[in-house]
């Protein structure tokens, strides 16, 4: 119960950051997404005993670059348009590919992350490419005669929350076989298939109800985090697991580090960001 305070208090800053960050303005959420990978490029280097500063050096420079090649457009596009299609072309499967290749990397050929380069390229994807590709999701519309950026960043967010905490009370309750013992101790189907029922309804009532009009069927949505979301977070405690870290940080007072908190998201935005391309393209 000690702890209890701290993780509340942090808990609710943490909530209150994302809101505004993604809700406010794009300024607001380019200035979260760089925060938030500029932290996870940090615990990556920390968790992975990064060492060699040439690769160190390769991660700190690829964020800026990506971030400035993307959030241009980005802003380009809030100010001339009122959709956002800049990226959504051929050359858009690259990201969620290469997101793809490094997942496979992660769990299937783990003992390629003894090699520095090999950290610092699955780092570059891991830790860099979802916050930037976060960036291409927000639609626009006009209110009251100024441009609002809608909230699409921050309901995959709730898609999330519902995820884990439904997932975290059902598996209290009837939490029996276990998912991945190997890597997760905590994690039950049961569990999953409670955050799989009540993220999916989440998305119901994000799709039927939000008020906006965002982009996407949101009840596919929320499929994709609902199946992926936990898989996410069992890459980091595979990761974690194998260079043998308890937590991948502790800037979150009671919630550990940026990349235990931000693995879900990680995760499902390459292939939320494919669904968005196929379902424009098809």
């Amino acid at each position: 119960m000690k702890n209890f305070l701290p993780r509340a208090l942090s808990g609710i800053v943490y909530a209150s950051v994302i809101f505004l960050g993604t809700t406010i303005h794009p300024y607001g959420l380019i200035g979260l997404m760089m925060i938030f990978c500029g932290f996870s490029i940090y615990e990556f280097i920390q968790l992975t005993k990064l060492k060699d500063r040439l690769y160190q050096l390769m991660l700190i420079i690829a964020a800026p670059a990506l971030f400035f090649y993307i959030g241009k457009d980005f802003l380009d596009v809030f100010i001339n348009s009122t959709h956002y299609y800049f990226y959504l072309n051929s050359i858009s499967l690259v990201g969620p590919v290469l997101f793809i290749l490094a997942f496979y990397t992660i769990f299937k050929s783990t003992n390629e992350l003894l090699n520095p380069f090999a950290k610092a390229t699955v780092g570059i994807i891991y830790t860099i490419f979802p916050f930037v590709l976060a960036l291409t999701f927000p639609s626009f519309a006009y209110e009251l005669g100024e441009k609002s950026m809608h909230y699409e960043v921050f309901f995959i967010f709730v898609l999330l929350w519902a995820s884990d905490s439904f997932a975290y009370i059902a598996g209290n309750l009837f939490g029996k076989h276990k998912m991945a013992p190997s890597i997760s101790g905590g994690k039950t189907w049961e569990g999953f298939a409670g955050g799989l029922i009540f993220t999916i309804i989440t998305g119901i009532l994000i799709h039927y109800f939000a008020k906006q009009n965002l982009h996407g069927n949101w009840i596919i949505i929320g499929l994709i985090v609902a199946v992926l979301g936990p898989i996410g977070d069992l890459t980091e405690s595979k990761l974690k697991r194998f260079f043998g870290v308890k937590d991948s940080g502790n800037l979150i007072p009671g919630h550990g580090g940026f990349l235990d908190r931000l693995d879900s998201f990680i995760f499902v935005v390459p292939f939320i960001y494919l669904y968005y391309l196929l379902d424009y393209t098809l």
